[in-house]
This record gives C-alpha cells, sequence and structure tokens, in this order.
C-alpha cells in the first residue's frame, strides 16, 4: 500500500466515479436520491481540466444517471458495464434474453409483493430486491434469489449496500473500466476510481494494476490503496481537485485505506 497518494495533474488522469455512495448519498428509495450543487459543479469542473477523461461507472441504468446528473451527460457504464455510452456519445449494450428478463421481473415483483418494506428493480440486463427497510429480510431476499438463479439456470448474484442482484451479463466495472482505458480521452492516462460497495472490488483491482489510484469510499474490507469517509468527504475532494494550481490534486483529503 502507497503511503502517500501523489498529486495529480487532471491533465493526465481519467477520473471513474460510481454513483450511490459516491456522488450521491445512500437512500431507503434508490429513486429518490440527489446530488449536490458542489458534487455537479466538481464534475463539470473536473470534466474540463480533464479534456473529458470523466466517466460514471454504476449499477443503475444510464437513463436513470442521466436523469439525477441533468443537464450533464457523461461517458458512462451503468448495470455494471451492461450497457455503456462511449465517449463519442454511442451506445452499447449486451445482448439480454428478453423472455429470462420478463420472467426474473415476475418472480421478483411476487417476492416483494409479499414481503412488505421490500423494493423490486427491474433493470434492462438484471433484477433486484432492495431490502434497506427490511434489514431482517436479507436473508430471506437472498435465499429466494439464489433459488431463482438455479430456476433459470442463468445469470449471477452481486450482493451490494442493503440489495441482492442477478444480472444477466457477464461484464463487471473493472471490466468497464478497462473498456473506458482503451479509448480517448482517456487512453495513456492514470486511472482514478471512486466507489464503495463490493461490487466497485473489481474496478479496484484493475485500477492497482494499471498503477492508478482507487479510493474506497465508507468503511469495510477492500482492495482500494485510499479511504474517503462519506460522501461529504468527497464533496470536499472535488473542491480541492477543481481548484488546486496547475490542475493537481492534494492528497490532504485522502487517508489510507486500511
Amino acid at each position: 500500500m502507497m503511503s502517500e497518494i501523489p498529486h495529480l495533474d487532471c491533465g493526465q488522469a481519467a477520473f471513474f466515479f460510481d454513483f450511490d455512495g459516491v456522488l450521491a448519498p445512500i437512500v431507503d428509495d434508490p429513486l429518490g436520491v440527489s446530488v449536490s450543487p458542489i458534487i455537479r459543479q466538481g464534475l463539470r469542473d473536473i470534466h474540463n481540466r480533464a479534456g473529458g477523461a470523466v466517466a460514471i461507472i454504476s449499477g443503475r441504468e444510464l437513463a436513470q444517471i442521466d436523469r439525477f446528473l441533468a443537464p450533464l451527460e457523461l461517458p458512462a457504464a451503468g448495470i455494471h458495464g451492461a450497457e455503456r455510452r462511449r465517449p463519442d456519445g454511442r451506445f452499447e449494450h449486451d445482448e439480454i434474453d428478453a423472455a429470462i428478463l420478463k420472467h426474473a421481473g415476475e418472480r421478483v415483483m411476487a417476492f416483494t409483493s409479499r414481503h412488505e418494506g421490500t423494493l423490486a428493480e427491474t433493470k434492462n440486463a438484471s433484477v433486484a430486491v432492495h431490502f434497506r427497510k427490511r434489514p431482517d429480510l436479507e436473508a430471506a431476499a437472498q435465499e429466494f434469489m439464489r433459488d431463482l438463479v438455479a430456476e433459470l439456470g442463468h445469470g449471477k448474484l452481486v450482493s451490494g449496500k442493503m440489495v441482492v442482484e442477478l444480472k444477466f451479463s457477464d461484464r463487471t466495472k473493472g471490466d468497464a473500466i478497462l473498456h473506458f482505458m482503451e479509448a480517448d480521452p482517456f487512453s495513456g492516462r492514470r486511472p482514478v476510481f471512486f466507489g464503495d460497495d463490493i461490487t466497485d472490488e473489481d474496478g479496484f483491482q484493475i485500477v492497482n494494476s494499471m498503477d492508478g489510484i482507487s479510493v474506497k469510499v465508507g468503511s469495510g474490507e477492500t482492495r482500494a490503496r485510499y479511504r474517503l469517509d462519506d460522501t461529504s468527504a468527497v464533496e470536499s475532494w472535488f473542491t480541492t481537485v477543481c481548484r488546486h494550481p496547475r490542475g493537481e490534486a492534494s492528497h490532504n483529503n485522502l487517508g489510507r485505506a486500511s
């Protein structure tokens, strides 16, 4: 683990941010999040300073990311990389069996209708059960989703903060970061990735392998080399990175992960 994060020349760095838990606090209702003016302005500033080498890497669908960040529209990977907007604006997505996705969505809806306080979510390439309002139902949600995988014979389970998700794409957030790093304006730069959850660990691993800067937001074991306490600390980091002389980011607000 590095003892001190180096100053970042924004002209030589490529920035990647998870959405929930990094750019916006996690809330009970996934559709009820909000992004602070500081984060919005910070994204604009760093996008300008980094020559456009800024992307969002999220489990959300791109349509939701765009809605919460509007009018800013950045390169992004949604549903853990299953759908992607390239730097040139072109949209790409993995082909998913619509019948399997529909059936899985119906099964998840049936589960949440029987368990008050849980929330079903069907995306373009996955289904999820949120149990933030009912943490006592975590075991039941996990068991149901394992049974659903066995029933379908297809998909991969991923767990996050008070959510369990069944993905029908093999892509990870690490794959998404690699995808962007192969294209301008990201290519040849040093990757910097901020994440907060288990699904971000693949991204941290990829960034570390490229001698990049990996930052875990919040508590918990991690492969990330540095840590910020919460989204408020991310806000403070944005004000530093966007205003430091010569576009460099100070390391004063970043602590080593442990």
